[in-house]
C-alpha cells in the first residue's frame, strides 16, 4: 500500500533514485537547495513500508505555466498502476487548483519508459534540447489545456 504526504526537501535528497534520475541530480551545483526550491510549488511524496517510492510536483513558473517534476526509485516498479494512477491524479489536482494551461517537463533522451509514460498522460514531445544538463540530451514535454 502506498502512502502519499506532503512533500518535504529531505525527501529529494533522500529517495534512492533510479539510473536516470541519478544522471541528473548528479549535475546540480547544490542538490540541497534544488529541493529547497521544489517545495514551492504543490508536491507530493508516495512511501511504502517506510521507503520513498517517488516524489513529485509542479512548480508554478509564471501565470498559467507550471513545470513538472518526478524523482523516482526503483521501488516504482512494484507498483506500476498504482504508482501511474496516483502521479496522474495528483498532476491534474495541482493542474486545476494553479489553473494551469500548460505544463511541462524533461526527460532524458534514453529513458524511453518515461518517454511512453508521459505520452500516454497526453504530454507532447516538443523537440530535443541538446546537452541540456550534464551534457546529455533531452527532450521537452508538455501538456497543454485544450
Amino acid at each position: 500500500m502506498i502512502e502519499i504526504r506532503e512533500y518535504i526537501p529531505d525527501d529529494y535528497l533522500k529517495v534512492n533514485r533510479r539510473h536516470f534520475d541519478s544522471l541528473t541530480v548528479m549535475h546540480f551545483p547544490n542538490p540541497k537547495l534544488v529541493a529547497i526550491n521544489l517545495s514551492k510549488g504543490p508536491a507530493f511524496t508516495g512511501v511504502a513500508n517506510g521507503e520513498i517510492i517517488a516524489c513529485g510536483g509542479i512548480l508554478p513558473l509564471w501565470k498559467g505555466v507550471g513545470e513538472a517534476w518526478v524523482v523516482s526509485s526503483e521501488l516504482v516498479s512494484l507498483y506500476p498502476i498504482t504508482f501511474a494512477k496516483v502521479i496522474w491524479r495528483k498532476l491534474k489536482s495541482i493542474i486545476e487548483e494553479l489553473e494551469l494551461e500548460r505544463v511541462q517537463t524533461t526527460v532524458d533522451v534514453e529513458h524511453k519508459v518515461s518517454q511512453k509514460w508521459l505520452e500516454r498522460m497526453n504530454f507532447e514531445n516538443e523537440g530535443l534540447m541538446r546537452k541540456f544538463l550534464g551534457g546529455r540530451d533531452y527532450y521537452r514535454y508538455a501538456w497543454i489545456k485544450e
